[in-house]
């Protein structure tokens, strides 16, 4: 009787435990919050240009075609986020009486004429960002680094006011095949983004060669082109991915 008595009692106790213990609960996992823009690019872009004699003059070069990109935004807060996608542009530069002589300019000018030559190349980029800011208002500032691939290779030539000449090539020699750059800007409600970028590479490629009259002839070796921009642009929010939240709802309305 005493032993039934005590192994009543544990029982008892056992089961008045697990009815006051209180339900465990998962902690809730943090939301990352990921949608997608679409935009392009007004682009201004300059270029540092110098030979072994000094300085190169160069133009301002403004375009905006072709310029498309997406973007994948990530929102672990609604104060930081991760920024990638992809992106198409046409970036170059624009210089006047350079001194560089290719075989496809041969007797084309002499030293008298007034020389301008536009070089350009379309780029496909894969950017990756931080960004900072109020996200509920879409307005952050972001800042990264990207990889651009230099696949399109443009030159026209102008003498003394006249087009002459003009080429192009897929997957040049003449440039730097792959291109990186870093970035940093800001966007503005409404996705106006305002954006500065520098690449870290020469444009042209200081190791090209070409072969004329049986001569070896490295039209870009001692030249430094870096080229850097400022673009403006309108990312249009797409469809939401997921972590749909009412707020955002109400900025766009």
């Amino acid at each position: 009787m005493k032993y039934q008595l005590t192994l009543f009692f544990l029982v008892s106790c056992l089961f008045l435990y697990a009815q006051d213990e209180p339900e465990l609960v998962p902690a809730p996992q943090p939301e990352v919050k990921i949608y997608s823009t679409s935009g392009g690019e007004l682009i201004f872009s300059f270029a540092d240009v110098e030979d072994p004699r000094g300085s190169i003059s160069s133009n301002l070069r403004f375009t905006g075609f072709l310029h498309i990109g997406e973007y994948w935004h990530f929102e672990f807060t609604n104060s930081f986020g991760m920024i990638t996608g992809v992106a198409l542009r046409n970036v170059g530069m624009i210089t006047k009486d350079d001194g560089i002589r290719i075989k496809e300019h041969e007797g084309l000018f002499d030293d008298n004429d007034d020389v301008k030559i536009k070089r350009r190349s379309y780029s496909l980029g894969v950017p990756l960002a931080f960004k900072l800011g109020n996200f509920n208002r879409r307005t952050f500032v972001f800042a990264g680094a990207e990889a651009e691939l230099m696949f399109h290779y443009k030159e026209k030539l102008f003498v003394n006011g006249n087009k002459e000449d003009k080429f192009n090539e897929w997957f040049s020699d003449r440039t730097n095949l792959l291109n990186p750059s870093i970035f940093g800007g800001i966007q503005f409600p409404g996705g106006v983004n305002l954006k500065f970028k520098y690449y870290l590479l020469d444009f042209l490629n200081p190791d090209y060669s070409e072969r004329v009259d049986g001569f070896t002839n490295r039209p870009y070796d001692g030249l430094t082109s870096n080229i850097f921009y400022i673009s403006l642009s309108v990312n249009l929010r797409n469809k939401f991915e997921r972590g749909d939240r009412e707020e955002f709802d109400d900025d766009r309305s």
